[in-house]
């Protein structure tokens, strides 16, 4: 049997273990991926010690979005080919009820169900050297394009992650050219107008109305508040802030119950919408907007300090990750 190196959780307060383990095999329905690069999120060592007790299937390997290229398909795959460039995304879920939604290698989700399914098959990431992937969570990419004409670098490309979470929530909203958005526990570029929250409901408004510069108020608010957030003062801030038909996208991971302005959503007719990471369709269209020119990845996109890392420094790697922290930092491991 065929091994390869993977990162394996054996305890969520031990070190991760770097070992030989059997390498995948392609089924239906799935593919067999080479990793390339793997993106490590701020708080990825949150998840892994349970700092942040998302639920995760131990023993397993942890992971996130990553750039691979395909080493095996199944004998139902049409369209990928070994040797193809492809994005991996991580948001699986389930076929035969797609409400049932799992985070591949971070998050087995607060439904049963999905619980489940990072149980079985879809419990070993991307932090690996081979892993299995659903062939419908695998993107290909123009090489050609991509990495020659526009000149990114693989590393690069694991930044689509980093876009494809917001613009989830901004395509569910069906946010138009001209609109104003206000962006919680977002960091940018000087396109952007920031303000500096403090906690206070009437303070926040003020400043958020304050650079939303128009009487009418913002069109769109997109929260993104993370865990450690214990109230629900800055989004009714936001809230507050938001004109007649607004609407509010919810994407964080705030805990328990929320406070809302009922009177103002009301009288408004503010929309609130939940939305979980993205759709297929998202992916798809947010490629094609690098593909194009319109979207900018790495430097071009404001990025101004990038570290990468082999499988056996994954222990450098997440401190790195917890230290680059907020936009212009990234960090990612290439096995």
């Amino acid at each position: 049997m065929s091994t390869h190196k993977a990162a394996v959780i054996y305890a969520r307060d031990k070190p991760l273990v770097v070992e030989n383990v059997p390498r995948p095999v392609a089924s239906t329905g799935d593919a067999i991926v080479r990793i390339l690069a793997a993106d490590i999120v701020p708080y990825m060592r949150e998840v892994i010690t349970n700092r942040r007790p998302y639920p995760l299937s131990i023993p397993m390997t942890p992971g996130n979005t990553a750039i691979a290229r395909i080493h095996e398909v199944g004998p139902d795959c049409v369209t990928l080919t070994p040797g193809q460039l492809v994005f991996c995304d991580i948001t699986i879920r389930a076929r035969d009820n797609p409400a049932v939604t799992m985070l591949y290698g971070i998050h087995g989700a607060i439904h049963p169900a999905a619980q489940k399914l990072m149980d079985g098959v879809w419990r070993n990431g991307t932090y690996a050297e081979y892993t299995r992937f659903p062939l419908e969570n695998l993107y290909p990419l123009d090489e050609e394009v991509l990495l020659g004409q526009l000149g990114y670098s693989i590393t690069d490309l694991c930044l689509l992650t980093a876009y494809l979470v917001p613009f989830g929530g901004l395509a569910e909203v069906d946010v138009k050219p001209g609109e104003v958005v206000i962006l919680e526990h977002i960091h940018g570029t000087q396109r952007l107008t920031t303000v500096q929250t403090t906690g206070d409901e009437a303070s926040d408004t003020q400043s958020f109305q304050t650079a939303v510069g128009h009487p009418d108020g913002a069109n769109v608010y997109l929260d993104l508040s993370p865990p450690t957030i214990k109230d629900s003062s800055l989004l009714v801030a936001g809230i507050r802030a938001l004109g007649s038909f607004g609407r509010c996208v919810l994407m964080g991971g705030h805990l328990g119950n929320i406070q809302l302005p009922y009177g103002e959503i009301m009288f408004k007719g503010i929309r609130i919408q939940g939305r979980f990471m993205y759709d297929r369709p998202h992916v798809f269209r947010l490629i094609q907007m690098v593909r194009s020119g319109l979207l900018p990845l790495g430097e071009k996109g404001g990025v101004t300090h990038s570290e990468e890392f082999g499988l056996d420094e994954i222990e450098r790697a997440l401190d790195a990750a917890e230290r680059l922290s907020g936009w212009g930092g990234q960090v990612v491991l290439k096995p």
